[in-house]
């Protein structure tokens, strides 16, 4: 007897957790902001104990910290699928932190000096808006055939014992003691003096970096095989049946760093290189589409999506309003068809107009309400049945304004 397919927006306080079931799968895409909070909620929305595949769509906080706390509480995960950029720069990062930072206060220390960092964001970190304001600047990713092969388990040889020696960073005793905006702590070690923007800058770089390296060695010592995927649009592969990328493609060999390490941690963070996954439809039930904080700019998105979910790209934030544009493109029939799925938090900015303006079914953990509307977060909860996504019926339909 087959199954019925069922998905779930997790109500994560901030960013995005969803799950899907189905064809004797699970899949967890992303976990939210919270590392310590999201294992129990995962467990107490979902009722399981695991999944097959976990995934981190990008390095940024509110997609890959639950991803952590899901691995380290030791939640049951047979493979875990991360970019590719993360691998490229896991030969430097499992590095001691004081190599790491101060070849990071070098790199911001050479941009400060060039240019104007700018002001924070109400929306990015600041690495994150450096990575969106110079794209071409960060980009310097080379194709070569040098590099060295990922194991069967997706593991380099070469850093394996990097990760079996690697220590922990957060619990630096000596940064204690130092303001995270106080310039002489980074004169002290690198004598070189960051003004405040590169010094919000560069806290930003090692939080991104810090994620990295923990993720990646959490996963090594649980024993759970890694499949990487390279940012790739014009050429997506790997994947398996139930779940396939649509704009990275797996990679068996690590290719050497181009640049800096600060440009290279720019772009594991950039919303542009999200990966997306596209879940192919069945005869029991259509297909499921995982933007994440993608604008789909030049990706080629699948036709088949009647009746499908998408998640909303970047919460339905209006900087990611192309995204439904090349939906539409996509599957002109089928766009009414869509059921649109947000996970957030609470921003008076998201979602957009153009998230609030959708003829078509939208559901939301949290939408943008009026004053005076208490409410609460909710799991977002549909099953299959008779061909179509169904809504459960404890889950409210949206009522974003």
């Amino acid at each position: 007897m087959k199954v019925m397919a069922r998905f779930i927006a997790i109500p994560v306080g901030q960013g995005d957790a969803f799950y899907l079931e189905r064809d004797d799968i699970s899949v967890l895409v992303d976990g939210g902001r919270s590392r310590s909070g999201f294992p129990a909620m995962f467990h107490a929305v979902t009722r399981t104990d695991g999944v097959n595949v976990a995934i981190c769509t990008h390095n940024d906080a509110d997609h890959a910290n639950g991803i952590l706390g899901f691995l380290e509480v030791g939640l049951r995960c047979d493979e875990v699928w991360l970019p590719g950029r993360w691998l490229t720069a896991l030969s430097d990062l499992l590095k001691p932190f004081v190599e790491v930072f101060v070849e990071l206060v070098n790199n911001i220390a050479e941009i400060e000096g060039q240019e104007n960092i700018g002001w924070p964001h109400p929306e990015l970190s600041p690495i994150e808006m450096y990575a969106e304001s110079h794209r071409e600047t960060v980009d310097e990713v080379a194709e070569t055939d040098e590099g060295y092969s990922v194991g069967e388990d997706g593991w380099p040889e070469s850093l394996i014992k990097m990760l079996e020696q690697a220590e922990p960073w957060e619990v630096s005793p000596w940064v204690q003691w130092w303001s995270l905006d106080d310039w002489p702590f980074v004169h002290c070690l690198c004598h070189r003096k960051l003004g405040s923007a590169g010094v919000r800058l560069l806290w930003s770089a090692i939080d991104a970096a810090s994620r990295i390296r923990a993720i990646a060695i959490e996963a090594f010592h649980r024993g759970v095989p890694v499949r990487w995927f390279e940012f790739k649009p014009a050429a997506p592969s790997g994947g398996v049946t139930a779940l396939e990328p649509v704009n990275a493609r797996a990679i068996a060999k690590v290719c050497p760093r181009a640049g800096t390490l600060f440009n290279l941690l720019a772009l594991t963070v950039s919303n542009r290189e999200s990966l997306v996954f596209w879940s192919p439809p069945t005869s029991q039930n259509p297909g499921v589409l995982f933007t994440a904080d993608s604008n789909l700019e030049n990706v080629n998105l699948p036709s088949h999506l009647q009746g499908a979910l998408v998640t909303a790209p970047h919460h339905g934030s209006e900087a990611n309003a192309n995204a439904y544009t090349e939906v539409a493109k996509a599957a002109p029939k089928a766009s009414g068809s869509i059921t649109w799925i947000r996970s957030d938090g609470r921003y008076r900015t998201r979602p957009g107009s153009t998230y609030i303006g959708l003829q078509s079914r939208c559901l939301c953990t949290l939408c943008r309400l009026s004053s005076g509307n208490t409410r609460t977060k909710q799991a977002v909860h549909l099953f299959s049945r008779g061909g179509s996504w169904r809504r459960h019926r404890a889950t409210v339909t949206c009522s974003c304004q």
